[in-house]
């Protein structure tokens, strides 16, 4: 167990740093766009969708930056630790945070006065959230680049504005129609995406 939270905290130090810190920028900086107080349930649901979505792709795409460079990524593939343990550690550091994070936002709702079904929303909004970020995270993972693991997640994202329909039951912004049903295929899709990621990364070569 030492040894696992030790390799946490140092990814955490030298790579992920930067990515909690933007987190903590958006959280603080969300006063600013949006209003926590007497939201109904479409309204809060709209926050979660469209705003704070855009944290779990901050949190979940960067995990494979470590091995952008080649030769950090074979000094770790000489180690006996497998690497999936490694990979498996980050995602539990971005889902905690993650977590902790939306419970935040979801503590200012009501703190503020609004009213919507907690354990809906936040059921809701973790699954939803969680599958946008599994995107950038799979697509980081098989291309060994963050950048465009951003830049399809991001294009995801703004697609389902417009045109969700053609992504049937993993389309976006669901809870803003009323619908709550759909978080299983959200949870379905991040476990899949999450899961075949690591899995394929594993056999690739640096």
């Amino acid at each position: 167990m030492e040894k696992y939270l030790r390799l946490s905290a140092s990814f955490v130090k030298r790579q992920y740093y930067p990515h909690l810190l933007l987190v903590l920028f958006v959280a603080a900086a969300s006063g600013g766009f949006l209003s926590f107080r007497n939201l109904d349930a479409v309204q809060a649901a709209k926050a979660m969708e469209m705003y704070i979505a855009l944290i779990g792709i901050i949190l979940f795409t960067p995990l494979f930056m470590p091995e952008q460079d080649t030769e950090i990524w074979a000094l770790e593939r000489s180690k006996k630790m497998p690497m999936w343990v490694q990979y498996f550690l980050r995602f539990f550091v971005a889902l905690l945070v993650f977590v902790l994070v939306l419970s935040f936002f979801l503590f200012l709702m009501i703190r503020g006065g609004s009213v919507f079904e907690t354990a809906a929303l936040f059921r809701g909004s973790f699954c939803e959230i969680l599958f946008l970020g599994s995107i950038g995270f799979f697509v980081s993972a098989i291309t060994n680049q963050a950048v465009l693991g951003y830049m399809l997640s991001v294009i995801y994202f703004a697609v389902n504005i417009g045109g969700g329909k053609m992504f049937g039951k993993f389309a976006l912004f669901q809870m803003v129609k009323g619908e709550y049903g759909t978080w299983p295929y959200w949870l379905l899709g991040s476990v899949v995406l999450v899961v075949t990621g690591v899995l394929i990364r594993e056999k690739e070569k640096y």
